[in-house]
């Protein structure tokens, strides 16, 4: 015979207001995020999608992730010096003065 375990309430001796303090408590220490667009091209959306699909994760979570993994990885490494630009390639200013004002 196979013995039950009984489920323990860890609240239960709480009263309401000790109960909601340790809710807001726990939500007050996530981290606050704010709200980005960012234009990408599709095929890279599709690319991005399939592998937080294999990773079984929303894509925005995945996209999350792999940029924290990145500026990990940059910050890790430490100062260098500025990488040379590809010839044609356009910083943000050089798109920014194509813009009709």
């Amino acid at each position: 015979m196979t013995a039950t375990r009984r489920w323990i309430d860890p609240f239960e001796n709480m009263s309401d207001e000790e109960f909601d303090a340790h809710v807001d408590a726990l939500f007050s220490s996530r981290p606050r995020t704010v709200g980005v667009s960012l234009r990408v091209q599709q095929d890279l959306l599709e690319r991005v999608k399939r592998q937080a699909a294999r990773a079984d994760i929303p894509y925005q979570t995945f996209i999350k992730s792999m940029l924290e993994a990145g500026v990990s990885r940059l910050e890790r490494r430490g100062p260098s010096a500025p990488r040379a630009r590809k010839s044609g390639s356009r910083g943000r200013r050089g798109a920014r003065a194509q813009l009709p004002r």
